[in-house]
């Protein structure tokens, strides 16, 4: 049987597709396991696994690891780019011809495929989707609109010091924007619910999902994103902006999509809001659209793909 290590995060988004796409590639014949990357190994170790594996799969930040810390070959390495920051450290790193060197190189998103040559990359990156269990999010479509969720990284704009912007954990927190969601629930008159102030995993999160009505991402990046996935298929509101590849995964009734300017993505989100609040028919038959559309997030349906990469 053909053994995979994913060298990865193994908390919140990460952990989430790496352990899911486990048990769907186990399925197939594949024995696929997490590497937590948080964790010092020794180079004799790692060496021994490489002996005995066939492939890394890892984003920038962890090839840099395996190539410099372990010695692993880059020929057995898979690198998957998930955000705009991975694609522009590697190059500050090790210049723009290292992703030249990985067997394959990989992208989550139409938008990131475009940012690598927008960079200058002369390699195309493959192109291939996330996907989610929808089973674990399943639950009857929202019925009426009351208590709205933000399920990513929650900030006010106060928290941030204009001095340290540049620093990767504002960079990656402030394109969250959830004070605009803050904002827009507030003018609604509706309630907040924000995941990350009492959810500590990935594995707690189809739960929060039951609790809310809505789902909002307020972005303005992202590489891909799997808030806007996991709610679709607990059946519920989800409004977001055009980012990562919710442009390509939304169509055909998604869900709802807002425009990416401040004042206008207020304006326009609170305009929702209050529209469906005021009709809960049309919110319920919404939501169960969305619901429906969500089927094409299940894994089942982009395992193929990823069983290609895996085994080429």
């Amino acid at each position: 049987m053909k053994r995979i290590i994913f060298y990865t995060e193994p908390e919140w988004a990460f952990g989430s597709i790496h352990y899911e796409l486990c048990k769907y590639l186990f399925a197939r014949g594949l024995n696929a396991e997490v590497l937590p990357w948080n964790r010092s190994y020794r180079r004799a170790e790692m060496k021994e696994l490489a002996a005995v594996v066939d492939v890394f799969v890892t984003s920038p930040q962890g090839y840099i690891r395996l190539v410099d810390n372990h010695q692993i070959s880059p020929n057995k390495i898979i690198m998957i780019v998930h955000a705009r920051l991975d694609l522009v450290e590697l190059i500050k790193q090790k210049g723009i011809k290292e992703f030249a060197k990985p067997r394959e190189l990989v992208v989550v998103s139409k938008h990131l495929q475009q940012l690598a040559k927008q960079l200058g990359l002369k390699r195309q990156p493959k192109l291939l989707h996330l996907g989610i269990n929808t089973d674990l999010f399943a639950s009857k479509p929202a019925t009426s609109l009351k208590v709205v969720g933000y399920a990513g990284a929650f900030h006010i704009r106060e928290e941030f010091d204009d001095e340290l912007i540049d620093s990767d954990y504002q960079e990656q927190n402030a394109l969250k924007r959830a004070y605009l969601v803050q904002e827009a629930v507030q003018k609604a008159g509706l309630k907040l619910k924000v995941a990350q102030l009492y959810h500590n995993s990935f594995v707690t999160m189809p739960g929060f999902y039951h609790k809310v009505d809505c789902v909002i991402v307020s972005s303005s990046a992202e590489g891909a994103g799997l808030p806007a996935l996991e709610a679709a298929a607990a059946g519920r509101l989800v409004i977001s902006t055009p980012v990562g590849h919710w442009p390509e995964r939304s169509k055909d009734g998604g869900g709802l999509v807002v425009p990416i300017h401040e004042s206008k993505f207020v304006a326009e989100t609170t305009k929702l809001l209050q529209y469906y609040k005021a009709h809960p028919k049309e919110f319920r038959q919404k939501c169960r659209s969305i619901q429906e559309h969500a089927k094409s997030y299940d894994w089942s349906e982009l395992i193929d793909d990823w069983i290609s990469l895996l085994t080429s």
